[in-house]
Formats: structure tokens, C-alpha cells, sequence
């Protein structure tokens, strides 16, 4: 089952959690209390009534890859009512573990927990502090002008890096491949040099890191990259 721990008040919650051991559980809730609702079983099987339009976070344990397939088609079903929402994956099984099918889907962290109890609890306070839930920033993307300006400042961009940031903005959960940047970049392009394109995506990050003390493009291991959620508009 992908569910388990006790009812709550459901539709009152600004945090669901979908974890299945207990010990995660009472991490969870230590860090987000009272917010969180956990969501058992009986959910499940009645979840068109969760009210996932207005939940801000959810959270994910992924304690078999059994629960895998199920728990991509949940996120992709939360993602048509709530394209804010925070979506945490927290793999705690010891086997091989793939983000990739998680991030196109629409979650926006995936991190495989250590054992050690303090690492764990300290990996997920600061993914939480880290998150747009807790650290909400707001971008302005202005394409004509080349600049990514926050309501402060201003910064200037070349048009290569406006397109990357465009181009993943308007990607299905702000997810693309390598391959698919780079056409974005030349429609044209049959074969390109992804070491060039990873210095130019590195070199934007860098930028964007220092004037905004926020990282918005994150690399999603042998896929491509991602788009920060709720962070950058037109």
C-alpha cells in the first residue's frame, strides 16, 4: 500500500503526508507541525475528495519501487488540480532508485534519505528551508529587454540564457531535456556539444545565484534540467 498512518482533518491541512513508516512520520512532523495531515489508507481509496487545489505541500515516501508507478500517477493527478503545491519524494528502500519519471511528472524534490538519523533529520530541514514552500521568491523574466528582475533589482541576461529560461518555463512541469534545450536554442541543430551547453547553463545558474541568492535551474541527473516552481514569471 502506498498510504498508512493515522486520519486527520483532511480538508483543513495546508501539508499532506503520504509517508508510510512511522519514523519518517514523526520527522515530518517535527519539522512542519501542526500544519501536516497524515493520509491512510481509507484516503486512498476515497481520494477524489482530498482538496489538493489548496494543499502547499506534500510529501512522498518511497519505501519499496513497488509504490513508484502509483505514487507518479497520484503527483501527475495533483499536478491538474495544483501547479503550486510542493512535491517532495523521499526514497528510504536500499535499492537503485531513477528521479527522472518524478520530476516529469511534477514533483520538485527527490532525494534518497541516509540512515543515520541525524543526517536524515538535518537533509530534511534544509531541503524544507530550501523549497519555494518555505523561501518563496519571485522572478520577472522580461524578454525584451534581457533582464531577470526581482522587485529590488535588475539583472542582465544574454538572449541564449533569456531562451534556456523561456524554454523552461513553458516545459511541461518546467522539465527538459538536454536534447530539448538545445533545440530550442537551433531547431535546426543535429548535433551539439553538451559540455558547451552545460558551462552555459552553469555559467546562468551562477549568475542568477549571486544577485538572487536562489538557484533556479536544477540539474535532474541523466535527463536535463528543471525550472524552480513558482519562482519565475513574465
Amino acid at each position: 500500500m502506498l498510504f498508512a498512518g493515522c486520519k486527520a482533518d483532511i480538508l483543513a491541512s495546508s501539508v499532506f503526508n503520504f509517508a508510510h513508516t512511522q519514523v519518517l512520520i514523526d520527522e515530518i512532523n517535527k519539522l512542519i507541525s501542526p500544519e501536516v495531515s497524515q493520509i491512510d489508507d481509507s484516503d486512498q481509496k476515497r481520494d477524489q475528495q482530498l482538496k489538493y487545489q489548496i494543499v502547499e505541500a506534500i510529501f512522498f515516501e518511497i519505501y519499496t519501487p513497488d509504490v513508484s508507478g502509483e505514487t507518479i500517477e497520484l503527483i501527475k493527478k495533483i499536478r491538474l488540480d495544483n501547479q503550486k503545491a510542493c512535491i517532495f519524494i523521499l526514497v528510504t528502500h536500499a535499492k537503485s532508485f531513477s528521479s527522472i519519471n518524478f520530476y516529469i511528472a511534477g514533483a520538485d524534490h527527490c532525494i534518497k534519505l541516509p540512515n543515520d538519523p541525524q543526517e536524515k533529520r538535518n537533509l530534511l530541514s534544509r531541503l524544507i528551508d530550501e523549497s519555494h514552500w518555505k523561501s518563496p521568491k519571485k522572478l520577472h523574466l522580461d524578454r525584451t529587454r534581457l533582464l531577470l528582475c526581482s522587485s529590488t533589482s535588475k539583472l542582465e541576461i544574454s538572449y541564449t540564457e533569456m531562451t534556456i529560461i523561456d524554454a523552461l518555463i513553458q516545459a511541461p512541469e518546467h522539465v527538459m531535456s538536454q536534447d530539448g534545450i538545445a533545440k530550442t536554442l537551433d531547431p535546426n541543430i543535429v548535433f551539439y556539444d553538451p559540455r558547451a551547453l552545460e558551462k552555459t547553463i552553469s555559467r546562468l545558474r551562477t549568475k542568477i545565484k549571486k544577485t538572487y541568492n536562489v538557484e533556479i535551474i536544477i540539474s535532474v541527473r541523466s535527463h536535463g534540467y528543471r525550472l524552480r516552481r513558482d519562482t519565475v514569471w513574465y
